[in-house]
């Protein structure tokens, strides 16, 4: 896609969320939106690949035109999972009535080809079936299939990851309480993200990350600490 289509489709995101939503600050939701939930989706990704190979060791096995098909499948499944992730959200915080409506938004601002990719279009639909807990063992369960390497990742990273996507949402509509008690839920599943001096586990911008712990989404040390 090139940076014209992109441009246009961003603005035609916009002007449809002021038009549904009846509201005028659709320009700094989108972009709050997307730097949210791409660094979410690059931080996961280098979680459950880079850094699992810095523990276990790179498959030899894995050539690199594999390896890079691997990742891109892997993203992809990201995006998807977020983007119901979020699409929860936004109804449960009433942000937004529609999940329906919010999905094919959100696929549409962030170049996901929903309506011509029937893969993806079936798993957007398993995804918003799904409860919440089967929904996040059935991502678990695909991420799996495209980065083996992944099933040695610390599993709270998975408790944590929706959680992140929760409080991107509510950055993202201005909802900054809400936001902080969803840090508050993620601090009483792993504590030590509170003792980081750089950011004391404060809720960053969407697009912001902590060079110390990886705020949102931890670093490996954080993730295992005791």
């Amino acid at each position: 896609m090139d940076l014209d289509d992109f441009s246009q489709r961003h603005t035609e995101a916009v002007e449809q969320f002021n038009h549904w939503l009846h509201r005028g600050d659709g320009l700094r939701v989108a972009a709050s939106l997307s730097a949210g939930l791409t660094l979410l989706r690059d931080a996961l990704s280098v979680r459950l690949h880079e850094d699992v190979e810095r523990l276990i060791g790179r498959d030899s096995m894995l050539v690199p035109v594999s390896e890079l098909k691997a990742r891109k499948l892997a993203r992809r499944e990201i995006d998807l999972y977020q983007t119901v992730e979020s699409a929860v959200a936004a109804r449960n915080f009433s942000y937004v009535e529609s999940v329906d409506w919010y999905v094919r938004w959100l696929c549409h601002l962030r170049q996901i080809d929903s309506q011509t990719d029937p893969t993806a279009k079936a798993r957007l639909a398993e995804y918003l079936e799904a409860p919440t807990e089967k929904r996040r063992a059935r991502f678990a369960v695909e991420l799996s299939k495209v980065l083996p390497e992944s099933t040695r990742a610390p599993l709270v990273l998975f408790r944590l990851f929706p959680l992140a996507v929760e409080i991107a949402t509510a950055q993202a509509f201005a909802d900054h309480s809400r936001a902080a008690r969803i840090r508050q839920t993620q601090a009483s599943i792993l504590p030590a993200i509170l003792d980081c001096h750089g950011c004391h586990a404060k809720v960053l911008e969407n697009g912001e990350q902590c060079a110390g712990c990886g705020n949102p989404l931890w670093k490996f040390s954080w993730l295992t600490a005791d």
